[in-house]
């Protein structure tokens, strides 16, 4: 029924984000239609659950669909379905410039959603985000798997929050990361970037909000100062070929 072929690279997210919506595009779902379920699309796709969930969440964010809660993932009446690729995350980021604007933006919603989250974690949460911390210490000399490591430690804070808002701007902002995150990570450094995770995951545990507000925005600031310090921080310097 569905003419949809199993995923094989890289930004599985992203790829079956632009495969439901070319579905959408050719009416293979109108508008209030349910779409398959998430293991469905999973068996579709041959990806997880948590990448299929990614994909629909960022399709909810520009507005195409609506997940409800135990009932499922609707079509939503949408026009101007052909200028979607306009706002399409991963197409905003073109310069090192973009990504320190982004980088910004991140030091105000994170400083306050790690103060939100340190109200609202549990032991369970913490449990997470040293699983999470973990893969990162067992991943340090693969690149590629650390930065998506990190990159899913700072989501999950965002969803430790209990916030709605909160957690779906998040996954607008790591859908724009998510094409360069191994920069970031290789400017900031690897160690340093364990050093500060560890640091929060410990003033989580302690209760210390302002200390976990503290130790993440002294991040974001490091991880912009190290950028603009950086001997390739010219015009273009880290996306050319990236996209």
């Amino acid at each position: 029924m569905y003419n949809i072929e199993k995923l094989k690279t890289e930004s599985l997210r992203t790829q079956v984000y632009i495969k439901l919506k070319e579905q959408l595009l050719r009416g293979v779902w109108k508008e209030g239609e349910k779409l398959p379920a998430e293991h469905a699309l999973c068996a579709l796709f041959g990806v997880s659950r948590v990448t299929v969930r990614g994909a629909l969440q960022q399709l909810e964010i520009l507005g195409l669909v609506e997940t409800k809660q135990g009932g499922g993932t609707f079509v939503k009446n949408f026009s101007s379905i052909e200028g979607v690729d306009t706002f399409h995350p991963v197409m905003q980021i073109q310069r090192n410039q973009d990504l320190i604007t982004i980088l910004e933006y991140r030091k105000i919603i994170e400083k306050g959603s790690a103060g939100m989250a340190q109200e609202r974690v549990t032991p369970e949460d913490i449990a997470s985000l040293e699983g999470i911390y973990q893969i990162m210490m067992d991943t340090v000399e693969d690149l590629k798997t650390f930065s998506e490591a990190d990159l899913a430690f700072h989501y999950r804070i965002a969803e430790i929050t209990r916030n709605p808002i909160i957690i779906k701007v998040y996954g607008l902002i790591t859908e724009m990361l998510s094409v360069a995150m191994e920069d970031i990570v290789r400017q900031l450094g690897r160690r340093d970037g364990l050093t500060y995770h560890r640091a929060l995951i410990d003033a989580l545990k302690k209760g210390d909000k302002a200390k976990t507000e503290s130790i993440m925005e002294e991040h974001i600031e490091v991880t912009i100062k190290r950028i603009q310090e950086s001997d390739e921080f010219e015009e273009d310097a880290l996306w050319s070929g990236s996209l």
